[in-house]
């Protein structure tokens, strides 16, 4: 059967409606909040406070690797509870962790509103969103990911300009107190009532067994090559484009560039992402998703390539910022695609939060090693020679996956 012989069944407005809400809690996750805000806070708190961008940067690196450790857990906690139990609470802990932010009066303050973030409000992160995502839809599964999976995208671009509207009004501390609104009149609410889990027997859009029903355990999973390619190709792409991202506005602004318009290509950044994933979910479910991978983290290389460059002209900047933003959609929404068709979802969530993890450290550790770089060297252009080989290396791995194959799709496992 080729791939574009199927036709669809139609999703119910509920299901598109869960779409929705994952889509905009997924704006509001520790990405969004405790990553992409970084850089408008970074000259704030370091006028404030006097700390230099590796101490920033160890922050977000400990929420990262605090996240890395504990999701796991979340995943065994949702697989065996369901998504909202775990969301719900983790919702209200993020928020808290915004006002501890906006009350701080020193450094280990900051470094455990972080930590906490990365902990008890891990389960905020798209693990429990991916799940129920993948239990709604098969046939559309790339699509209904790819459409919430922007959501990252979106939030990085609006909580940028939401940010630095609210500092240069309010300070940094009413910043993080406008994040922690946003959190509780917004996600909260959404979250609370809106969500829910598939109807038991009409849980999916394909013609295979019942979501949940078939697939590796984590075991069988750890024993596939394709579990251990999938770990080191994302893990890789990870660490380079978020340890990029808390850094870009000091990038842009360190080669003359106005706060105001490095926000504005920070927001263009998240506008790409939000657009390449929509764009990525669309293909994935029409043609190989290696191919799609392929495609999308070359435009990563030529993106780092690009700001490797000492200096840029604004049309450079803005196709870089582009392109980094589009691949960024491949990173996480890809693997939760990757996951839930090589392995099944009878244990999703627990495969997906192991492989999500390691990603995660990578996340943790890319901008501290960005800022590492940074205060030795006093540039970015060591760490970002560094990176265009890393992501080619990457690409080349791709190969090396085998084909799910057209019965994957709703099926346990790939062609053996």
């Amino acid at each position: 059967m080729s791939r574009t012989a199927y036709n669809a069944p139609r999703i119910s407005r509920q299901g598109w409606l869960i779409v929705l809400v994952c889509l905009l809690g997924i704006s509001t996750g520790p990405a969004a909040m405790g990553l992409a805000s970084m850089g408008l806070f970074a000259r704030a708190l370091g006028e404030s406070f006097q700390w230099d961008r590796s101490q920033l940067s160890l922050a977000v690196s400990a929420m990262m690797l605090c996240t890395a450790a504990s999701l796991p857990l979340v995943g065994h906690l949702i697989d065996r509870y369901g998504v909202r139990r775990v969301l719900i609470p983790s919702v209200i802990l993020l928020a808290l962790c915004m006002v501890m932010l906006g009350m701080m009066q020193s450094y280990w303050q900051f470094v455990a509103a972080y930590v906490v973030m990365g902990t008890l409000a891990a389960g905020t992160n798209s693990v429990p969103y991916m799940r129920l995502l993948s239990s709604w839809f098969d046939r559309q599964r790339g699509l209904a990911i790819g459409i919430a999976g922007s959501g990252t995208g979106l939030g990085f671009a609006y909580i940028p300009l939401i940010t630095e509207r609210t500092i240069s009004a309010y300070g940094w501390r009413g910043g993080y107190f406008s994040l922690a609104l946003l959190l509780m009149v917004v996600t909260l609410p959404m979250v609370a009532f809106l969500l829910r889990e598939p109807p038991t027997g009409a849980a999916h859009d394909g013609d295979g067994p019942p979501p949940g029903s078939v697939g590796d355990n984590l075991a069988e999973a750890l024993r596939k090559r394709d579990f251990w390619l999938l770990g080191i190709i994302f893990v890789a792409l990870a660490g380079l484009l978020y340890g990029l991202i808390p850094h870009l506005v000091p990038l842009l602004t360190d080669r003359g560039i106005t706060d105001s318009q490095a926000a504005w290509i920070a927001s263009i950044f998240g506008f790409s992402a939000f657009g390449g994933r929509l764009l990525i979910g669309m293909l994935i479910d029409h043609f190989d998703a290696r191919r799609i991978a392929f495609i999308f983290f070359l435009f990563s290389a030529i993106g780092l390539g690009i700001f490797m460059l000492p200096s840029n002209p604004m049309w450079a900047v803005v196709v870089a910022a582009i392109m980094l933003g589009g691949s960024l959609g491949a990173e996480v929404d890809m693997l939760a695609y990757f996951t839930s068709r090589y392995f099944g979802l009878r244990h999703f969530a627990k495969i997906f939060g192991v492989l999500f993890g390691a990603v995660l450290v990578a996340m943790g550790l890319g901008p501290l090693l960005f800022g590492m770089v940074f205060d030795a060297t006093g540039s970015y252009q060591s760490i970002l020679m560094l990176s265009v080989p890393i992501c080619l290396i990457s690409i080349v791995l791709l190969f090396g996956l085998r084909p799910y194959g057209e019965r994957a799709r709703g099926g346990p496992v790939s062609i053996t």
